[in-house]
This record gives structure tokens, sequence and C-alpha cells, in this order.
């Protein structure tokens, strides 16, 4: 009896501590795939606010005309200027719209960049691979930062050089010789809608 009494505790240890080796191994697996993932997320994050840096001080920026402009319409509003009440209230109302076309922007330009690293990654540096994101400067930001991503950041500098793109260069280019495009759908679902793209061989 005592010697049954003995395998059955040998056999219960035995089971227990593999089972405690078990859910050591999983937590430990866990906490791995837990970290790469938050890695994974700071890094998108990152490359989100790089890509469209500009657009994100837009952002900004519009958020503070909104509350700004908005306490100047409430004054105004309570001293009885109402036309000085119709301007702030419209300039309040334009800023509360910046962020909002911003962002939308901004995620289409994350969109450009994804793309564009992985084909810069098959492709390696081709003009004309990138010709067609060249004429917008969010669009070059965009590209910069995926060419930066696979060391071909200077090329890629250059390469905008040699087109004759300045810091100051904001404006679409096409928009400034065809102002018209503002007005056809294709424009707006380029800038702001452009479909979401998952990558082939990153996660960031």
């Amino acid at each position: 009896m005592e010697d049954y009494v003995v395998i059955c505790l040998i056999y219960f240890s035995r089971n227990f501590f593999a089972l405690n080796d078990m859910l050591s191994h999983s937590l430990d697996a866990k906490t791995r795939f837990s970290r790469e993932s938050k890695a994974i997320f700071l890094c998108r994050v990152k490359r989100y606010i790089l890509v469209g840096h500009l657009l994100h001080l837009m952002t900004l920026a519009g958020l503070v005309m909104s509350v700004f402009f908005s306490q100047l319409a409430a004054k105004a509003f309570s001293e009885q200027v109402w036309w000085a009440f119709a301007v702030f209230l419209y300039v309040a109302f334009y800023g509360s719209t910046l962020p909002f076309f911003a962002q939308l922007d901004a995620l289409s330009r994350y969109q450009n960049y994804k793309l564009m690293k992985d084909k810069l990654f098959e492709h390696g540096f081709n003009a004309r691979i990138i010709a067609p994101f060249a004429g917008s400067r969010c669009q070059r930001d965009a590209v910069s930062v995926a060419a930066h991503d696979l060391g071909m950041g200077n090329v890629m500098r250059e390469h905008f050089r040699k087109l004759g793109y300045k810091w100051y260069h904001l404006l679409p280019r096409l928009l400034l010789r065809k102002p018209s495009l503002l007005f056809t759908k294709s424009y707006w679902q380029t800038t702001l809608f452009t479909r979401t793209y998952v990558m082939k061989h990153f996660d960031y």
C-alpha cells in the first residue's frame, strides 16, 4: 500500500511539474509575443508620424484655431458684435474641419509609404516607380521615409533635388498646373481615400 502511495505521489508530482513547465513556457511565449506586438505597434506609429508630419502639424493648427476663435466668437456674441461673431465663428468652423481632412490625408499617405516600401524592396531604386508619387510634397515624404527604412534615403533626396523640388514646394505640382482637378472625384479619392495596403515583406 505504501509503495502504491509513493508511486502515485511520484506520478502526480511529475505531472504537476510538467504542467507547470508547459504553463511557464506558454506565459513566456505570450510575453514575447506581447512585447513583439508592442514593438511593431510603436514602429508603425513612428512611421505614421514621420510620413505625415506636416499633416499632423496641420491637425494641431486646426485644433488651436478652432478653440481660440470659438472663444473669440463667444465673446463677440456676448457683446452682440455680430459681424465679429460671424467672422470668428467661420474661422473656428474652418479650423475644426482641418484635423478631419488632414488625418484622412495622413492615412492615405501611410498607405503610399507601405506600398512604396514593398516596391523599393522588390525592384530597388527605380525612377519610374517613384514618378507617380513625386508631384506631391506629402507623397514625397511618404516615399522618402520608405527609402530611408531601406537605406536609400540619400539616393531619394538626391533624386527629388534633381527633379527641382525644394522644401517649400508644398502644393501638388499637378494641381498648380490644372486647378480644376479639385472638382474631380479621382483627385479626392487619391488624396483622402487611398485603399488600405497590406505590406508583403514587412511588419511596419
